[in-house]
């Protein structure tokens, strides 16, 4: 056994050695103080047909630490008990690589609780073999003042982990990404880490804080991610960009105030493009990111494309689309997702491109975009959100927009909703506040609440639009028939309130086709409507007698005219209204995206018999402290339980418990039976 002349060298039996490897029985524990000491170590790990673990205790070490090793042994570098991360640096003095692993047998590499400088060059670089796995947890990657270069790069290897990692670069200085993980035959996963201030220059290459590749799946989970900048032409991801992998989820992530010049602001996840590949973006936190080309939030292109339960607040496009999120690709679903406050505007006549998806842009082949919030964006086209579809022969399924909220968006065409396809459902949508804009980049168009164009069939089902307007035609909403084919069944919608001073203050319609149809729905009068239906019957022309709309609640009263006054037979006709009741209640439908119902209990009330109990509430207020799923009733926001819904619970049982229901909008709809 060799011994370091300032270290001390300790053969063992290690339990997890012959667990992974039956062949590395032993291992060998070097303890280092000096830069020399540390070097001398790696080059003796090299050499070993072993396991060997290397231990630094605090100290400033500065060099470019080497090591590659052509033999099969495990390789752990970490702090030694009791040092933290910030007591250990190793810097390459601005001349290299602070530290460069290499191995072409090496079966695991594990580096944990240090400290490397970014200064010039990069901080930790990792080369491993087909079969190796690779952990990087608890380090951090500093620049200097003057100086930055990459934080972490993993070139190779079989799967990468790094958790609990802490990226921060200058951003005065062109120094480089955060982590860059490439090469890797398996999967990735980045948890827990802090990525910030990274900034990058340069043409067709990406990502200012974090770039991943891999060939199966990518996990990028509970990390933040801000200020990062990528400025450059064709380069994308200012937070994060990840890539051509078979599988690709961000989850719980924050991202803020991230830039790209091309695509994603916030991130950019690009799925394999010669296999099929899912991208999953779930309860993110997207607010204040920026891009030039597409999705300044995030942009997402894959087969399937899933987006539920994202935050998206105040981004920004100057280029093609999607200020808050931009998604492409075969099969679109946006689910439970927030738009709130995002842009996009750029007009560019050069190219024909115009700014469209203020809160998101959806390109695919069949598109879901259901029970989201959307709420004062802007863009030339789409002010809440664009669609529009991607040919694809193969695959017939209509686009499908339900159960959404746009309010107080604007555009130049579509205030709330700009929509084209071959086959359109818009069901159980709320449509309220929206309005065409005077924009000079582009000529003011109709459609302040939906501008639509379904070049084959549109579903149009017990819709609400009210209070939208646009300066010239399409107040409430604008049908575009180009092809003279198109079908276009208009059912149980309350259109009422809107209004355009030229014409269709409620009902703009251009065009003819092979049957159009305007049945069972609510407008101001029949000179609200511009243009000629086919057929056009059973409507009327009365206030649907909102609840409160001054305050944001279009539910109907008792004494509304809308009440069953729809067609049970509606094609498309949806199983439940937007808060989720069933449709059909009686034998009848009402007008507009909500049915009167006095029925539904609070869903603290588990015995649903009108009263709450002390017991009750103690295991609702449990249930929505911990985030636990509740089952009874319905289950709104972005927590299984949000806190208005806790708060009128502890409200009526203190107030003696039993209650009732007024038809209401939840959760005031629950009133008190105490006097």
């Amino acid at each position: 056994m060799k011994k370091l002349p300032h270290c001390k060298c300790s053969l063992l039996f290690v339990t997890a050695a012959v667990v992974l490897s039956p062949t590395l029985a032993r291992a060998n524990d070097y303890h280092v103080a000096s830069a020399q000491d540390l070097q001398t170590a790696l080059t003796l790990a090299a050499a070993s047909s072993v396991s060997n673990n290397i231990y630094i205790t605090n100290g400033y070490y500065t060099g470019n630490f080497n090591y590659n090793s052509t033999t099969g042994n495990y390789l752990t570098i970490m702090a030694e008990p009791g040092v933290t991360n910030t007591q250990i640096t190793i810097d390459g003095g601005g001349t290299g690589t602070s530290m460069n692993i290499i191995g072409t047998v090496t079966s695991n590499i594990t580096v944990q609780g240090l400290t490397f400088m970014r200064n010039g060059a990069t901080g930790l670089q990792i080369a491993g073999p087909i079969n190796c796995e690779i952990m990087v947890n608890s380090c951090l990657f500093l620049c200097p003042t003057n100086s930055c270069g990459t934080g972490l790069g993993i070139s190779s290897g079989q799967d990468a982990i790094v958790t609990n990692c802490t990226a921060t670069g200058n951003q005065s200085q062109n120094g480089g990404t955060g982590i860059y993980i490439s090469g890797v035959t398996g999967n990735v996963t980045v948890q827990n880490c802090m990525i910030n201030s990274n900034k990058l220059y340069g043409s067709f290459t990406s990502g200012g804080g974090l770039v991943v590749s891999a060939n199966g799946f990518i996990a990028v989970v509970n990390s933040l991610f801000s200020d990062n900048s990528v400025n450059g032409y064709a380069i994308a991801g200012g937070g994060a960009y990840c890539f051509n992998a078979s599988s690709i989820t961000l989850s719980g992530n924050t991202f803020i105030s991230n830039s790209a010049y091309s695509t994603g602001g916030g991130a950019t996840c690009n799925g394999s493009s010669v296999t099929a590949s899912s991208v999953t973006l779930a309860g993110n936190n997207f607010t204040g990111n920026s891009d030039g080309g597409g999705g300044g939030g995030a942009e997402c292109s894959g087969t399937i494309v899933t987006l539920t339960g994202n935050s998206f607040t105040g981004n920004s496009d100057t280029g093609h689309g999607g200020g808050g999120a931009y998604c492409s690709g075969t099969a679109l679903t946006l689910s439970g997702n927030s738009f709130s406050g995002n842009s996009s505007t750029n007009y560019d006549p050069y190219w024909g491109i115009e700014g469209s998806g203020g809160g998101a842009f959806c390109f695919g082949s069949t598109t879901i975009l259901s029970n989201n919030t959307v709420t004062s964006n802007s863009a030339l086209l789409g002010g809440g959100a664009y669609l529009s579809f991607q040919n694809n022969t193969s695959v017939t399924n209509p686009m499908t927009i339900s159960a959404n909220t746009f309010q107080q968006n604007t555009a130049a065409y579509g205030g709330g909703l700009f929509a084209t396809g071959p086959v359109i459902n818009l069901l159980d949508n709320l449509v309220v506040g929206n309005g065409v804009n005077n924009n000079t980049a582009a000529a003011t168009g109709p459609g302040g609440g939906i501008w639509v164009d379904a070049s084959g069939t549109l579903n149009m089902i017990n819709n609400t639009l009210t209070g939208n307007t646009s300066p010239g035609s399409g107040g409430g909403v604008a049908y575009v028939m180009t092809a003279g084919v198109e079908l276009l069944n208009i059912y149980n919608n309350i259109i009422f309130g809107n209004s355009a001073p030229v014409s269709g203050a409620d009902v703009w319609v251009s065009g003819t086709g092979q049957q159009t149809l305007f049945d069972n729905n609510d407008v101001d009068s029949p000179s609200s409507i511009y243009g000629v239906f086919s057929l056009a019957q059973n409507n009327i022309y009365l206030s649907p007698n909102f609840f409160d709309p001054v305050n944001g609640d279009y539910h109907t009263q008792s004494n509304s005219p809308c009440l069953a006054a729809g067609s049970i037979t509606a094609p498309s006709l949806p199983a439940t209204d937007l808060d989720g009741n069933p449709r059909i209640l009686n034998g009848s439908v009402d007008l507009g995206c909500y049915e009167f119902t006095t029925n539904v209990v609070h869903p603290a009330d588990t015995n649903a018999i009108f009263f709450i109990t002390a017991p009750e509430f103690a295991a609702y207020a449990a249930a929505w402290t911990n985030g636990s799923a509740w089952t009874n009733g319905p289950n709104p926001g972005p927590k299984p339980i949000s806190a208005d819904y806790l708060t009128r619970a502890g409200y009526l049982m203190t107030n003696g418990g039993a209650y009732h229901n007024d038809g209401s909008a939840r959760p005031v709809n629950w009133k008190t039976n105490a006097p």
